[in-house]
């Protein structure tokens, strides 16, 4: 008897889990300006590597805050600080081989006045999925076996892949306020399609940008624009493929009046996952008994798809009690988090907090600002039993006046979805045992949850002769129904 096999890679959950890293920096003000106020600061942090080791996962990246502030002549102006940061994830039971997956977030950040600059307080919350990857040994069939029963069910593993990437140079120009200079910028690429082109995969989107301009009597503005975009990624179309967009450097300055120029750098990847289909044995017998074979239940991690949804959020928000009205609404900061993401009842449930801080003009003309919490809830039907998501914010309105102004945000949210599978398989044949009785035909009563192939195997009778011996009977097979067996006499 030739017995086939093969090796199966498979990835399974190890774990997940939330960490949080605690950052405080000092950041020093760009040269020759001073500081009146902070208006509002964007941040984000970036995961540079992830290492696991032994009882850990080690994530180093790094925070950049944005922060917009006035000067004490009340001209405000924006400048860039970066901090690097290095954390280390407590979780017994991973090692080297393993790889993990870390989705940043800063679901709190605050600056203050200290010593002529800022003082920086945030948290960085990691979330975190441990994956550990197998390799199981099964036999795929038997050959030159005469009078062998066999059972074999298909296995199909399925894992994210990259398929290929690119760095895209994005440069525009866009129509500018007059008379005014640039303050800061924001922006937020979006992926909107992937066509098959010639030369690889084609993926289209826009770059959502928020340019904050500023006058020489201190004035500022908000522009929102959006700049298409499209690049070819060298690689063939893969099964469930997307593609993901995230901006490394962005640059907006005024080059003449009326018109200013957008400079962006953006990382482009096209994802997608490799499926591997085999024919695997789950059980098998002869009638002479001169082998046994006994199943492994085993189990996997599949990559299923991606999944993403806009929503539109509007809510009145209300000016705090200690504070003025609001005369002009200026613009609008944004700093998303997700607080739990869970698969139950049937549904994948992302839940999130975005804090909005609002800048707006008083009665008298002075800037002022306050940061407000909207709560975010996605849900969709469950493609998977594990989700992992991100979101993300943009294009913020604002407007109204008094005690309350009115807000309007898009939060696009982006998921990953994996299926847990369980399947069995036979890794090696074992000795074998002869039948339990030499009769040349009995009756057997069937126990509790025996099928036409457990009752063959018990007494060395092909699965085709106990079907043809009993013409009627059926499965499932009820407790204690009689089953003729008749053996070929040796």
């Amino acid at each position: 008897m030739e017995i086939r096999k093969t090796t199966l890679l498979t990835e399974r959950l190890f774990g997940e889990t939330v960490a949080e890293a605690q950052m405080e920096s000092a950041i020093p003000l760009p040269q020759g300006k001073t500081l009146e106020r902070v208006l509002s600061a964007e941040c984000e942090a970036t995961v540079r590597e992830i290492a696991c080791r032994e009882g850990a996962v080690v994530v180093t990246g790094v925070m950049t805050i944005r922060p917009t502030v006035e000067s004490a002549e009340r001209m405000p102006y924006a400048f860039e600080a970066s901090a690097d940061f290095t954390h280390t994830i407590r979780m017994d039971g991973v090692t080297p081989e393993m790889t993990a997956r870390v989705n940043p977030e800063i679901p709190a950040c605050s600056l203050r006045r200290e010593d002529g600059g800022l003082r920086m307080q945030a948290t960085v919350q990691l979330r975190t999925v441990v994956f550990r990857t197998e390799q199981i040994p099964c036999i795929t069939g038997l050959e030159d076996a005469p009078e062998t029963e066999i059972r074999t069910a298909g296995v199909t593993l399925r894992r994210r892949t990259l398929l290929g990437a690119h760095s895209l140079r994005l440069s525009e120009t866009i129509d500018a306020p007059r008379g005014m200079t640039v303050i800061g910028a924001s922006g937020t690429p979006l992926i909107n399609g992937l066509v098959k082109g010639t030369d690889g995969m084609i993926p289209q989107g826009e770059l959502k940008l928020c340019v904050l301009f500023g006058g020489s009597d201190g004035g500022v503005r908000a522009e929102r624009y959006s700049v298409p975009f499209s690049d070819v990624i060298g690689c063939e179309p893969g099964e469930n493929a997307f593609a993901a967009a995230s901006l490394t450097s962005l640059s907006v300055t005024v080059e003449e009046e009326g018109s200013a120029s957008v400079d962006a750098a953006l990382s482009i990847g096209v994802y997608g996952s490799s499926s591997d289909t085999q024919r695997i044995l789950t059980d098998a017998y002869d009638t002479a008994g001169s082998f046994s074979c006994s199943a492994a239940h085993e189990n996997a991690l599949n990559y299923e798809a991606a999944w993403s949804q806009t929503v539109q959020l509007g809510e009145t928000v209300p000016v705090p009690p200690h504070m003025k009205d609001a005369y002009l609404p200026l613009y609008a900061a944004l700093r998303p988090a997700v607080t739990r993401a869970a698969v139950e009842n049937g549904k994948g449930v992302i839940e999130g907090v975005l804090a909005v801080t609002v800048v707006y003009r008083d009665d008298d003309g002075m800037k002022q600002s306050f940061t407000h919490e909207l709560p975010m809830l996605f849900d969709t039907e469950a493609k998977g039993t594990l989700l992992i998501p991100r979101v993300r914010a943009y294009d913020a309105q604002v407007s109204g006046s008094g005690r309350s102004v009115a807000l309007s945000v898009t939060v696009s949210v982006d998921a990953e979805w994996y299926r847990g599978i369980d399947f069995s398989c036979v890794a090696e044949l074992g000795p074998g045992t002869p039948p339990e009785t030499d009769s040349n035909m009995l009756v057997w009563f069937a126990d509790p949850d025996e099928t036409l192939f457990s009752i063959g195997k018990r007494f060395g009778v092909p699965t085709a002769r106990v079907k043809a011996c009993n013409p009627t009977l059926s499965e499932p097979i009820r407790e204690g129904t009689p089953v003729i067996l008749i053996r070929t006499a040796r």
